[in-house]
């Protein structure tokens, strides 16, 4: 018995096979009508169902219609807004590549106008690019950190 009521699946079958039993009571007890009268209503129902049945069909299939025009519409203007920022993209695309193509027109231009004097000879030009590449390749070329190593200022004290 005890093994009944910890179970909880065999306790729910249990309450559902007593509760079945009572509405099966509950069934054999039907009204008694006339058969006139029960032709009458089922004649009755028939027709209100069938009168109300195609309106309400008529109503569904204009919901799920307006429905799928909304839904179809939101998709025209997700695709329109795609669209157009996509040929936004390719125009700053082309614009960007208009000009990288003139800087690298500009810079080829640059340096073959410029006249290349013998070494030694002429004046001695300061850009400040060259003095950026020299800093960066004297880094690069110079001793390794480990051979001069830099003190901190707390390690001198």
């Amino acid at each position: 018995m005890e093994f009944l009521l910890e179970n909880p699946f065999i306790l729910i079958a249990l309450i559902a096979f007593i509760s079945s039993f009572f509405k099966k009571k509950k069934k054999e007890k039907p009204v008694k009508q006339t058969p006139r009268s029960l032709q009458q209503e089922q004649q009755a129902e028939r027709t209100s169902a069938d009168s109300a049945l195609p309106v309400t069909l008529k109503e569904e299939y204009r919901q799920q219609a307006e429905k799928a025009r909304r839904i179809e519409e939101e998709y025209r203007q997700r695709k329109q807004q795609a669209e157009e920022s996509m040929k936004a993209l390719q125009n700053q695309r082309r614009a960007v590549e208009r000009k990288a193509s003139t800087l690298a027109k500009t810079a080829s231009n640059t340096n073959a106008e410029q006249p290349k004097e013998p070494s030694g000879a002429g004046s001695f030009e300061l850009r400040k690019q060259s003095l950026v590449d020299g800093i960066i390749l004297s880094e690069i070329l110079g001793p390794p950190r480990s051979k001069n190593p830099h003190r901190s200022l707390n390690r001198r004290q």
